[in-house]
């Protein structure tokens, strides 16, 4: 009997063994399965993960294409804009470009130096946009160049766009640059700031002219690779060319036309206060006809506007009246027959 519980004891405490259950052996994973499995996981990972990169990159390059048009789009409104507020393009009052070569007789007509623009390309569009605010004699101390006049000329702005080589590797091939005073937010320009030069508006602009604006005289041809312009007087039209990526050239084509226009010339008013009084000089040059021609200058004081000349002359004198302190602003008009010129720039004194 006791035999036999020791018997059925260690048949209770025994631990079963492979040799009991020979099933368990057979179920096994061998060193060959194993390294099988790990092969196709690995390789199961490398797709999904080549998937992703490849998925990623994708993203990025549309991004980048559609940061590309973007930007062209904002450049070509931009200029756009300028040519619309322009009173004079590709021309002064002495020259007229008729290609991309002459546009350098206007820019240096104007009073620029070439060497002004930086290392400039080819030459495409000079434009001349009246500044409307008040030209103070004597710039704010909160801003550019405080304690001193404005810097010349104070009553336009004077613009010049080139295209030229980029100077981004990541962007090539070319750039649109601007030379001129930069807008304030709301578009209208500071005349006590300076001109900035090679200021780039936009790159990737292309290097290829696979195809040119249908320019018909009178109209001008200027401008070469991604960035033309066909200037018929008041009228601009534009071509632009952006290489947008490795396959594709994206293609922007409009038509800006100036709100006062070349043949609208606007009178341009100076003044000079007299030593030790109250007398200013007033003196205007105008570059339309000259023959039966009306100037009218239009003095304000605060809110009170009078007229205090009228006649054919080119000059008048005018006393600064009303309490010390107050602004008086002057502009001018040139009135030939029915026609009336827009009001020439504003010269503001203090009393």
């Amino acid at each position: 009997m006791r035999r036999f519980q020791h018997w059925c004891l260690q048949q209770f405490v025994r631990q079963p063994t492979l040799q009991d259950h020979p099933q368990w052996h057979e179920q096994g994973v061998t060193l060959v399965e194993l390294l099988a499995a790990t092969i196709i996981t690995g390789l199961v990972t490398s797709v999904i993960g080549f998937g992703v990169i490849t998925a990623s990159q994708a993203n990025k390059k549309t991004e980048s294409v559609a940061a590309r048009r973007h930007d062209l789009s904002r450049a070509f409104d931009f200029i756009s804009n300028e040519i619309r507020m322009a009173n004079r393009i590709n021309r002064t009052n002495n020259v007229v470009a008729s290609n991309s070569s002459t546009l350098a007789n206007v820019v240096t007509d104007a009073g620029l130096n070439l060497t002004d623009l930086g290392a400039y390309g080819t030459l495409v569009l000079y434009l001349e946009i009246p500044i409307n605010s008040s030209i103070p004699e004597v710039c704010p101390v909160d801003g550019p160049n405080a304690g001193v006049a404005p810097p010349q000329p104070a009553n336009y702005d004077r613009v010049v766009y080139d295209v030229r080589a980029s100077g981004q590797d990541w962007l090539p091939p070319n750039s649109i640059f601007r030379y001129g005073r930069i807008p304030e937010l709301d578009g209208s320009i500071n005349p006590c700031s300076d001109p900035i030069a090679s200021d780039t508006l936009v790159d990737a602009i292309a290097t290829a002219n696979d195809e040119s604006p249908p320019c018909p005289a009178p109209g001008v041809l200027v401008g070469s690779m991604g960035f033309q312009a066909c200037v018929k007087g008041t009228q601009v039209d534009l071509l632009m060319r952006s290489n947008i990526s490795d396959v594709e050239i994206h293609r922007l084509s409009s038509t800006a036309t100036s709100r006062l226009g070349n043949t609208q010339t606007v009178p341009v008013l100076t003044g000079t206060r007299l030593p030790d009084t109250d007398t200013v000089d007033l003196s205007w040059t105008w570059s339309g006809q000259t023959a039966l021609t009306t100037y009218v200058v239009q003095q304000v004081i605060v809110t009170n506007t009078s007229q205090v000349y009228s006649g054919s002359n080119s000059s008048a004198s005018v006393a600064l009246s009303g309490s010390i302190g107050e602004q008086h602003c002057y502009s001018v008009t040139a009135t030939t027959g029915v026609v009336t010129s827009p009001e020439s720039n504003t010269v503001c004194l203090t009393k």
